[in-house]
């Protein structure tokens, strides 16, 4: 059968919501058929659909087919310099895994915005993407990173710590921006900033943060994290030492438990 007789029922099949995921599955597996305009432009509208499924199938079509057709890149500016926000990050997530440097530096806009997406899936793809990406540019993606950090959307505050932790950023303006997120209302956030913290050995300042959070936050679960990150960022200091003491006679048996793990981390050290 010659591929090119499909070329006209599979953009009728990608606008077709009841038989679209079939036709996005033909496009990944079969590397023999020849994508009509039309048919790259109804793949184009899969990438906002409602369906996350289908969305993200699109997107891998979109890598399976760049790497024969030299039109899918400018397909996927085009959707990343639209308005939908839906089909811009799925178009980024696509243009960011077909590699190819500046090419792939298109989608940084919307992977940062995506960041503060509601979906969790999109939120962390696209900080794994961005972390990837500052492999190669990595003192462009901790700048932008720490600007998001310092904003006040907390959700985007809580991924870019994520992100600045896997680039293990561990400068002053990281610090700053820790120290910031550890006084958040967001008890997430808190959480985030002390994960920050694991990119800070023997740092007098990073333990003062997690201490400060250990004796002080509302939150028992952030109390215990407090207690892990000193493990992981104490310097032995005797304040520390008695703290984590405290902590691990408690009457939280999770916070016990951590605090003690911290000592005996402390010791070994």
């Amino acid at each position: 059968m010659n591929p090119t007789a499909d070329i006209d029922s599979l953009a009728a099949e990608l606008g077709d919501p009841a038989r679209q995921s079939a036709a996005i599955v033909r496009l990944i597996e079969d590397a023999s058929l020849d994508v009509s305009d039309e048919a790259l432009d109804a793949l184009a509208r899969c990438l906002g659909a409602g369906l996350k499924a289908v969305a993200r199938r699109a997107a891998d079509a979109f890598v399976a087919i760049a790497a024969r057709d030299p039109r899918v890149h400018a397909i996927l500016h085009r959707v990343i310099e639209g308005s939908d926000p839906r089909a811009r990050w799925t178009a980024a997530y696509a243009l960011a895994r077909c590699g190819g440097g500046a090419l792939a530096e298109r989608a940084v806009d919307a992977l940062f915005e995506a960041l503060a997406s509601d979906d969790g899936d999109v939120r962390w793809a696209a900080t794994e993407l961005i972390v990837a990406l500052g492999r190669g540019k990595r003192a462009a993606m901790i700048a932008r990173l720490l600007a998001l950090a310092g904003g006040d959307n907390p959700v985007a505050q809580r991924m870019a710590l994520y992100g600045l932790r896997d680039l293990n950023a561990n400068g002053a303006a990281m610090l700053e921006a820790i120290e910031g997120a550890s006084r958040a209302h967001s008890t997430h956030l808190r959480l985030a900033a002390l994960a920050a913290l694991a990119c800070f050995k023997d740092s007098t300042q990073a333990a003062k943060v997690a201490l400060e959070m250990l004796e002080h936050d509302p939150d028992a679960g952030v109390r215990r994290a407090a207690a892990a990150a000193l493990g992981a960022v104490a310097n032995g200091s005797p304040r520390i030492h008695a703290a984590l003491t405290r902590a691990a006679s408690s009457d939280d048996e999770s916070l016990t438990r951590a605090a003690r793990s911290a000592l005996k981390r402390m010791e070994q050290h």
